[in-house]
């Protein structure tokens, strides 16, 4: 029989086991890295290389920002003059890319950023690229009026000019693509507004069903048979590739969704309209949006083991906008 033990002892023993197995640490709440005042602009898209090494884009319609984030701190990035509002940036072909209105790209050279020539003089929303010499930018003015009324746009890069792309027909008007994204040359797509999705085999571009007229704003996978959409203007849409369809729900719960970054996990990150931020599943179109701060969010990014960020600003209001980073896990 084991000796029996004063009070005391047994108080310490139970206190010693309790501090020898911690419960969970606690999820990090998300911060503001970044603010920027109104003469400076909103940030419309993030992406980074490494935790230490991240660019968020955006500005004002007359005057496009970048800012570098070098684990620490936030710093401007010296621009070519007369640069306009910045969109999108993208990096996976191995060069780093942004795009933006008039149709201005700029690539990152050891000297800085470069622009190089499109040939189109209407906003550019996203850009991809599967390698060095073969990118993909898509726009179009999606406010724009006309008879017949203007298309969305198509820019293909191979390495030493951009030059635009005829658009495939389309079963419904549709003035812009927002986004493109692909897992390889020969498996690409595009999304845009009227829930527009193009396909690229690897020869040519066509239209395929989306299930949805809502507009589709970013996109973001895992592999080709894991991409996920979103968009949605007053609830939140989400659309899956599974390999072989679209398939697309309504969030009900969610205002608007604008960008998407998913982990390796398949845990789409996701943010929008009124702040709102959140995390859906693999395989599950719910989630619980959460309020992390009173701007607009426009677009998602983060790293296997964190940090993650989102960034917006006042885009619901009329310019100048002031923009805002959201981090989450940024470690000091």
């Amino acid at each position: 029989m084991l000796p029996r033990l004063p009070k005391l002892a047994l108080v310490f023993t139970s206190s010693a086991l309790l501090l020898a197995c911690p419960g969970p640490e606690p999820e990090p709440e998300w911060e503001t890295s970044l603010n920027l005042d109104a003469d400076v602009g909103a940030l419309l898209s993030i992406w980074g290389s490494s935790p230490s090494e991240v660019y968020a884009v955006g500005g004002n319609p007359d005057a496009g920002v970048i800012y570098r984030f070098d684990g620490a701190e936030w710093a401007p990035e010296s621009l070519p003059p007369e640069t306009p509002l910045l969109n999108w940036i993208d990096g996976q072909s191995g060069d780093v890319w942004v795009v933006g209105n008039e149709g201005v790209a700029l690539r990152q050279t050891t000297d800085g950023w470069e622009r190089l020539d499109t040939g189109l003089d209407v906003p550019l929303w996203g850009v991809w690229g599967a390698k060095q010499d073969d990118l993909w930018a898509v726009g179009g003015d999606a406010g724009a009026t006309g008879d017949p009324p203007p298309t969305p746009v198509i820019a293909h890069f191979d390495g030493a000019a951009w030059s635009e792309v005829p658009m495939p027909a389309l079963d419904r008007p549709s003035r812009a693509l927002f986004k493109v994204w692909g897992t390889s040359s020969d498996h690409v797509f595009a999304i845009g507004q009227g829930g527009i999705i193009l396909y690229y085999d690897g020869a040519a571009w066509a239209q395929v069903p989306s299930g949805t007229t809502k507009d589709l704003i970013s996109l973001w996978g895992t592999g080709p048979d894991e991409i996920v959409a979103v968009g949605g203007r007053s609830n939140g849409v989400i659309a899956r590739w599974d390999g072989a369809e679209w398939t697309t729900s309504v969030i009900g719960e969610s205002p608007g969704l604008n960008g998407i970054w998913l982990s390796p996990a398949g845990e789409a990150w996701v943010c929008g309209v009124l702040g709102v931020t959140g995390v859906v599943s693999a395989g599950d179109d719910t989630f619980a949006p959460e309020t992390v701060t009173g701007f607009t969010l426009h677009a998602s990014f983060g790293f296997d083991d964190g940090p993650n960020f989102a960034v917006g600003g006042t885009l619901d209001r009329s310019p100048p906008w002031q923009g805002v980073v959201m981090s989450r896990g940024v470690t000091p």
